[in-house]
């Protein structure tokens, strides 16, 4: 069995699941062979793809002086000769990881070619240098198009565990159906919703149909779920805590009728869990009406149901971070007696 290698530097859970799909397109035309996965910690990759046998998870340190860097560099290489890793696919600009990889003795080195890295690369079709300034889905989309990787059919969607999912539906089983996963978290205030918005809204959803709504977040995010669940009133369905792992949400998500949050990594996370995914747009362009519609199936964006402010005006729609927009010219003008109408029709 041959060993492959990918290099995906990039931070979030949101930022892996959109590279979810280069990922498939090699395990699908390299079927016989191993792949290593190089990223960042943040990005929960390890327990995303738990499921994917011929995957390895390698964690890269978040570390920024010449020392430290040097010893990641060292790591990398040690890696690379330990697994004998034959082909390389470097899913970013920096010659550093190109370089290593060549001194490490890789045969085959893929990249986007620009800049000095171009002078690492072996058997690889470099990227055209108009593509330099594009967002990174859009540069992997074309470098592995460039190297003769199918991306048809697109496939964006994760693998869920099966005794997860069997557990998840045995634990919960007295709750009532339908389930409603409500993600309240964000890391970007220009991207939450107000707590007494989600509150209101769950409230309201209460009383048009019994439904059991499903706080989720990470382990950490316990102590704002329970205050959000304090403050809600229902009277007929039930509300639960569920800051757990992610391959547990993952299989809560396989389970549920549909997903309500903020534009962050649980959304993505929902989306490719195949689940009906209402996201809140007030400080961000939905995935459809950017430069991601053409890197993603139809069936990937059939699910998704923005929500963006009620003057449908698209906030963000650079997707850069230096043009943040503050909540109250965002998220706060999404309303939840408007959102409500949006569920309802």
């Amino acid at each position: 069995m041959n060993v492959q290698a990918i290099v995906l530097p990039y931070y979030g859970i949101g930022d892996f699941l959109s590279n979810l799909t280069f990922i498939n397109a090699l395990l699908k035309k390299f079927p016989k062979d191993k792949f290593l996965i190089f990223t960042k910690k943040r990005t929960k990759a390890k327990e995303l793809l738990s499921c994917e046998k011929k995957i390895k998870i390698i964690y890269i340190k978040n570390r920024y002086n010449i020392f430290s860097s040097f010893l990641n560099l060292f790591s990398f290489s040690h890696n690379i000769v330990k697994n004998k890793v034959k082909k390389i696919w470097i899913f970013h600009r920096s010659p550093r990881f190109a370089f290593i990889s060549y001194i490490s003795g890789v045969r085959e080195i893929y990249g986007y070619g620009f800049g000095i890295q171009n002078f690492f690369l072996r058997n690889c079709k470099k990227l055209n240098k108009n593509l330099k300034k594009v967002i990174p889905v859009e540069k992997g989309y074309f470098f592995l198009k460039n190297n003769n990787v199918s991306l048809k059919p697109l496939n964006p969607f994760l693998k869920i565990d099966k005794k997860k999912i069997k557990i998840i539906k045995n634990n919960y089983k007295k709750y009532p159906k339908k389930w409603i996963l409500i993600g309240f978290s964000s890391t970007d205030l220009s991207r939450t919703w107000k707590k007494e918005y989600f509150i209101e809204l769950i409230n309201k959803l209460d009383s048009h149909l019994k439904y059991s709504f499903f706080l989720i977040g990470a382990p950490q995010e316990n102590k704002l779920a329970n205050e959000i669940r304090k403050l809600i009133k229902l009277k007929n369905g039930k509300i639960i805590n569920f800051c757990k792992p992610i391959e547990e949400t993952m299989a809560l998500m396989s389970l549920s009728k549909f997903y309500i949050g903020n534009d962050s990594g649980t959304a993505h996370l929902s989306l490719a869990c195949k689940l009906k995914t209402y996201i809140i747009h007030g400080g961000s362009p939905p995935y459809n009406q950017t430069v991601y519609k053409k890197h993603y199936p139809s069936v990937f964006l059939r699910n998704l149901y923005p929500i963006i402010p009620p003057d449908g005006k698209i906030r963000n729609p650079n997707l850069k971070t230096s043009e943040t927009v503050i909540q109250k010219e965002g998220m706060d003008l999404i309303k939840p007696s408007y959102f409500l109408e949006k569920i309802l029709s």
